[in-house]
């Protein structure tokens, strides 16, 4: 599963803050030179559709915490996890992480998912200022807020829509049309990919639905008489996503057909049959020979300890967040936070899936943020593939402007 592309209004991390209530005045312990080094994971680990998701990132947290121990810490001390729910609620979270910096003496901290929760977090982050590596949650305010106790490396928003005016262009499309739905998912996904694709000097066209209908063969009769190349599905709720495909095929629309996302599962086929088969989605998840030598050594150690290889990307990327701060901490001698902060922008080490570097542009979403998140496009070519074992046709780095 993936974490949801909805934007919340900024107020919700503000509002989040507040309800810390009187805690907000107090100040985290200061970091000591100690036998044991606590690392606080805030993950939603029950009471939320995102629970296997979460368990997925605090399987990839306790690897690394033994292989780190195994090779004798961070700066000679001992790594421990300080584990908290979030619940997927931002006060919570936010409870939760005062909490593991004034009381667990957390030097620093694992969180998100949620973009709304990751929202929250960020802010007590910076109150507190303690460090704070984004888990996996995609909103560009995260990184625009510029704060610089938080680190993401991992997507963000931005980079899904604006690798398709690049995709598009490999492709040689000269005209495509954009079906989206009318959800802030739909609009904003759609409304991106036209622009950029007209920016790319492609003929594009967009028809907006509602998301519950039944039907999509009024829209696709608007859609089909002008001949696109591809069609360019804007949506992620079913049965419209599903009719997407099936009544485009069923017309007579022999041209591709590309989601605006990865929702290529078990349900896809199960709705699509025969239909889907060429379908083009874009996803995070690498294929296997993306990785570098760290990633490689990564997924060893993964299927050794877990007896199954990752599965999803959130699980290396989890990996580089840490092995980021241990880089910073190294760097600093110190594990405290005053100490590892200033060194966070300076943060260039191997990762799982290149060499890891931070971009520094103050109020964007480039702010502390590792731009070098590659979006790859599978397509299927038979009936049942997924991101696992589809046909590779494009990868584009995804560096949103």
């Amino acid at each position: 599963m993936n974490e949801h592309l909805t934007r919340r209004d900024a107020l919700v991390a503000a509002l989040a803050v507040t309800a810390l209530g009187g805690q907000a005045l107090a100040r985290p312990r200061a970091a000591r030179a100690a036998a044991t080094c606590n690392v606080g994971v805030i993950l939603p680990l029950s009471h939320s559709p995102d629970s296997d998701a979460a368990g997925n990132i605090l399987k990839s947290a306790r690897l690394w915490v033994d292989w780190v121990n195994g090779r004798g810490g961070v700066n000679g001390s001992r790594v421990a996890i300080k584990l908290y729910d979030s619940r997927a609620d931002p006060a919570r979270a936010g409870r939760n992480f005062v909490r593991a910096v004034t009381k667990d003496g957390c030097v620093v901290i694992l969180a998100g998912w949620d973009s709304d929760v990751a929202l929250a977090e960020i802010n007590v982050a910076h109150e507190y200022k303690v460090p704070m590596f984004v888990a996996y949650a995609w909103s560009p305010d995260i990184t625009k807020a510029s704060y610089p106790e938080v680190v993401r490396i991992g997507p963000n928003t931005d980079m899904l829509p604006n690798a398709f005016a690049p995709f598009m262009a490999k492709q040689h499309y000269r005209h495509v049309t954009v079906l989206s739905e009318d959800t802030a998912f739909g609009k904003s996904i759609g409304e991106v990919i036209r622009a950029t694709g007209t920016l790319a000097g492609i003929d594009m066209a967009e028809q907006e639905y509602p998301r519950d209908t039944h039907d999509l063969r009024s829209t696709l009769r608007k859609a089909l008489p002008s001949k696109p190349d591809a069609i360019v599905l804007a949506a992620h709720s079913p049965p419209a996503l599903y009719l997407g495909v099936t009544q485009a095929r069923a017309a007579g629309y022999t041209g591709d057909i590309v989601l605006g996302w990865d929702y290529v599962n078990e349900a896809f086929w199960k709705a699509t049959g025969k239909s889907g088969v060429g379908v083009i989605w874009p996803t995070f998840s690498a294929p296997p020979k993306a990785f570098t030598s760290t990633g490689l050594a990564f997924r060893r150690l993964f299927a050794k300890k877990y007896k199954h290889a990752p599965l999803w990307v959130y699980e290396a990327f989890t990996w580089d967040e840490l092995s980021a701060w241990k880089w910073a901490a190294e760097t600093a001698g110190s594990v405290a936070p005053a100490d590892v902060i200033p060194v966070l922008p300076r943060i260039d080490m191997p990762g799982t899936l290149g060499r890891i570097t931070l971009s520094n542009k103050p109020g964007t979403v480039h702010f502390n943020q590792w731009d070098g998140v590659t979006v790859y496009f599978d397509q299927a070519s038979k009936k049942g593939e997924t991101d696992s074992n589809a046909k590779l046709i494009a990868s584009i780095t995804g560096h949103a402007p």
